[in-house]
């Protein structure tokens, strides 16, 4: 449990009929009272709080259903397509894939968004089998469900777009009927998030301040050096820890046969390697263009690594020796897959939210306004809690009379080296409040940080 507050705290005011609104930020943010971004993900925790309460399982429910279904999908999609051996792998593969996994454990987005997304070409891959209007209309319909969820889809719009055009030229055929009904369908899927935004009293203003204002200054080229970290992450830096072992990177060998599954595609089917292309390019590109480096948005290419690696499989089956070399080489990408999980989670087995909650719950009376990292937000649901991110330690305590201050957590000891400036303010401002509190709470832990909970004096 990290930043999945983002979205589990939005999920909570809906449930509880207060809006579409994040109270896990501070006041003085819009997002307080109108939260911009696409409700979907929001919309489907809520639900889950609805049916079975607020709590950790319910808001990740929504993310461990969606993993499930990405693994039939990318099945179905490629049985069809490349045959029974190559869909096999391909669902193995995703199945281990280690952002499929860590995404389908959070209350976050992505595993909804790529869902979503295979969903979408599962209907363009039926309008292209049985030239129906009415797949490529559902293809438009789901891959704007797949917006809702979260604006990282918009590599696929364009993918998706294209493959439709040149399907229909294919056919040689005008007016491009897929085409316009894969538009007219995505159209119609956002016409309800569109009416929303122009008719909510703060919908423009907050449509502004999440994707306008936010991005202001920040230029492509800097954007675009700081793709390094996301891609550290998918080569598997620092996840073996001590002893200098953190520049080893732990899955390097999964991109590369990647690389050379794609390879064997373009010598052996060609058109297959166009289509991965296709589908690649335009969402790599877009994230290049995202503020958030997070390495969890390269989930939603993840089925197309997989589907890559299970058509080299069907390609490579003229020839027994070639083929076999793939099918083992397959076999070790699974394996190497299930090792980095095995990292991932012996590396999280230490992080026991349910008991850090007691304790900080056992210090920040009900009543009472606590401040800290978006983490603690579902921890503390049910008291007012301002989060450290949008909202400085003094106009806490001053505008929103917050007392309770929970210091030490390992994002505030250890952020991001974008992020140093921020960390290094806010460490300054927390420090001055600390200087004028009490210690209440001492509850070091392995993996939240050495936290540490203080009373800000009264006025």
């Amino acid at each position: 449990m990290t930043d999945e507050s983002w979205y589990a705290a939005t999920g909570y005011s809906i449930a509880h009929g207060n809006g579409v609104a994040n109270p896990a930020i501070g006041p003085n943010d819009l997002e307080n009272r109108f939260d911009a971004r696409p409700p979907g993900t929001a919309m489907v925790i809520a639900a889950a709080f609805r049916l079975f309460g607020t709590g950790q399982i319910p808001a990740r429910l929504g993310s461990i259903l969606s993993g499930l279904a990405i693994i039939l999908l990318t099945y179905r999609l490629a049985r069809d397509f490349i045959g029974q051996q190559g869909a096999l792998v391909a669902a193995f593969l995703v199945a281990t894939d280690n952002l499929i996994v860590l995404t389908s454990r959070t209350a976050r987005p992505e595993a909804l968004t790529t869902m979503a997304i295979l969903s979408s070409l599962l209907a363009m891959k039926q309008y292209a089998r049985k030239d129906r209007v009415a797949w490529a209309f559902l293809s438009g319909l789901l891959i704007a469900a797949g917006t809702m969820f979260h604006i990282t889809v918009l590599g696929y719009i364009v993918s998706f777009g294209i493959l439709a055009i040149v399907l229909d030229r294919g056919r040689g055929g005008f007016p491009p009927r897929g085409a316009i009904a894969y538009a007219f369908g995505y159209a119609l899927g956002l016409l309800p998030f569109t009416a929303w935004i122009l008719t909510a009293p703060m919908g423009r203003a907050g449509l502004r301040e999440e994707y306008l204002s936010r991005a202001v200054g920040v230029s492509l080229w800097s954007k675009f050096l700081q793709e390094g970290h996301r891609y550290s992450d998918l080569l598997g830096l620092n996840m073996l820890h001590g002893h200098g072992l953190e520049s080893i990177p732990v899955r390097l060998p999964i991109p590369l046969f990647f690389l050379a599954a794609s390879f064997l595609l373009w010598k052996l089917r060609r058109h297959w390697f166009y289509l991965e292309l296709l589908l690649l390019a335009p969402t790599v590109l877009w994230l290049i263009d995202t503020a958030n480096k997070s390495s969890r948005y390269l989930a939603l290419i993840a089925p197309l690594f997989a589907l890559a690696i299970g058509a080299a499989v069907a390609a490579s089956s003229p020839s027994r020796r070639l083929h076999r070399a793939v099918l083992f080489l397959s076999c070790l990408a699974v394996a190497a897959q299930m090792s980095a999980n095995f990292l991932l989670l012996r590396a999280a087995r230490n992080a026991d939210y349910s008991k850090v909650a007691a304790e900080l719950r056992s210090v920040i009376p009900p009543g009472q306004t606590a401040y800290g990292t978006i983490t603690f937000w579902l921890a503390l649901h049910d008291r007012t809690f301002i989060s450290y991110e949008r909202t400085g330690p003094w106009m806490a305590a001053n505008q929103f009379h917050a007392r309770y201050f929970i210091a030490g957590d390992r994002v505030m000891t250890g952020g991001l080296p974008t992020d140093e400036a921020f960390i290094a303010d806010l460490n300054r401002h927390l420090a001055e409040v600390i200087a004028q509190s009490k210690l209440v709470g001492h509850f070091p832990d392995p993996y939240y940080g050495d936290l540490k909970v203080y009373e800000l004096a009264g006025p």
